[in-house]
């Protein structure tokens, strides 16, 4: 084992922090999340039976969304699924929140993946960016033939921007795995270095 040098205090904290900061805030994410998953089931198992039973409730949301998956692919739920989203599109200011989620998690979860064609942009000479391209056919919104829009995920974090581009600025990437391209991109270049060690 290396020996224990106190000139290099700085230099262990900081390791320390780098170490253990990624490991902590994971853990308490998860912890917190799952937390507030189980509260309210937990506290509803509680009064009927008495006693608690920790991780009910993310079982319990598990099963709901496999049960929800499951009822809306048959034909009467999925009737009954697309009248409830069509009276939440009719309603101002719900729908526009209705939608924009929709959308992010249909980018993410849906089978009809949206980040399937991953780009290099030209920004400045000698200056590329990775983006998707998300849309490109843009005149519903009165934009030019020839712009696409592409996508720009921001490394950490889980946002990103959405720049209107000329076709002429894209090189089409051939990637043979767009998550991995995403994470690459979010990590800001460190994930493949790491699976390289």
């Amino acid at each position: 084992m290396k020996r224990f040098n106190f000139n290099l205090i700085g230099a262990y904290l900081l390791r320390g922090t780098f170490i253990a900061a990624p490991i902590f805030f994971t853990v308490y994410s998860i912890v917190k999340i799952l937390g507030i998953i189980d509260s309210p089931v937990q506290d509803i198992f509680y009064a009927i039976f008495g006693f608690k039973i920790y991780g009910i409730g993310l079982m319990t949301v598990l099963v709901l969304l496999v049960m929800v998956g499951y009822l809306g692919s048959t034909i009467l739920i999925n009737r009954m699924l697309k009248g409830l989203e069509n009276l939440i599109l009719r309603i101002p200011l719900v729908k526009d929140i209705y939608k924009t989620i929709k959308d992010v998690v249909g980018a993410f979860a849906s089978d009809k993946k949206k980040f399937e064609k991953p780009v290099l942009v030209k920004m400045a000479a000698g200056v590329n960016r990775i983006g998707f391209v998300t849309n490109e056919d843009l005149t519903e919104y009165d934009i030019q033939e020839g712009l696409v829009s592409v996508y720009f995920p921001l490394s950490y974090a889980f946002t990103g921007e959405l720049l209107v581009i000329d076709k002429s600025l894209l090189t089409p990437l051939d990637a043979k795995d767009v998550k991995d391209l995403m994470k690459f991109v979010i990590s800001g270049g460190i994930v493949h270095e790491q699976s390289k060690k």
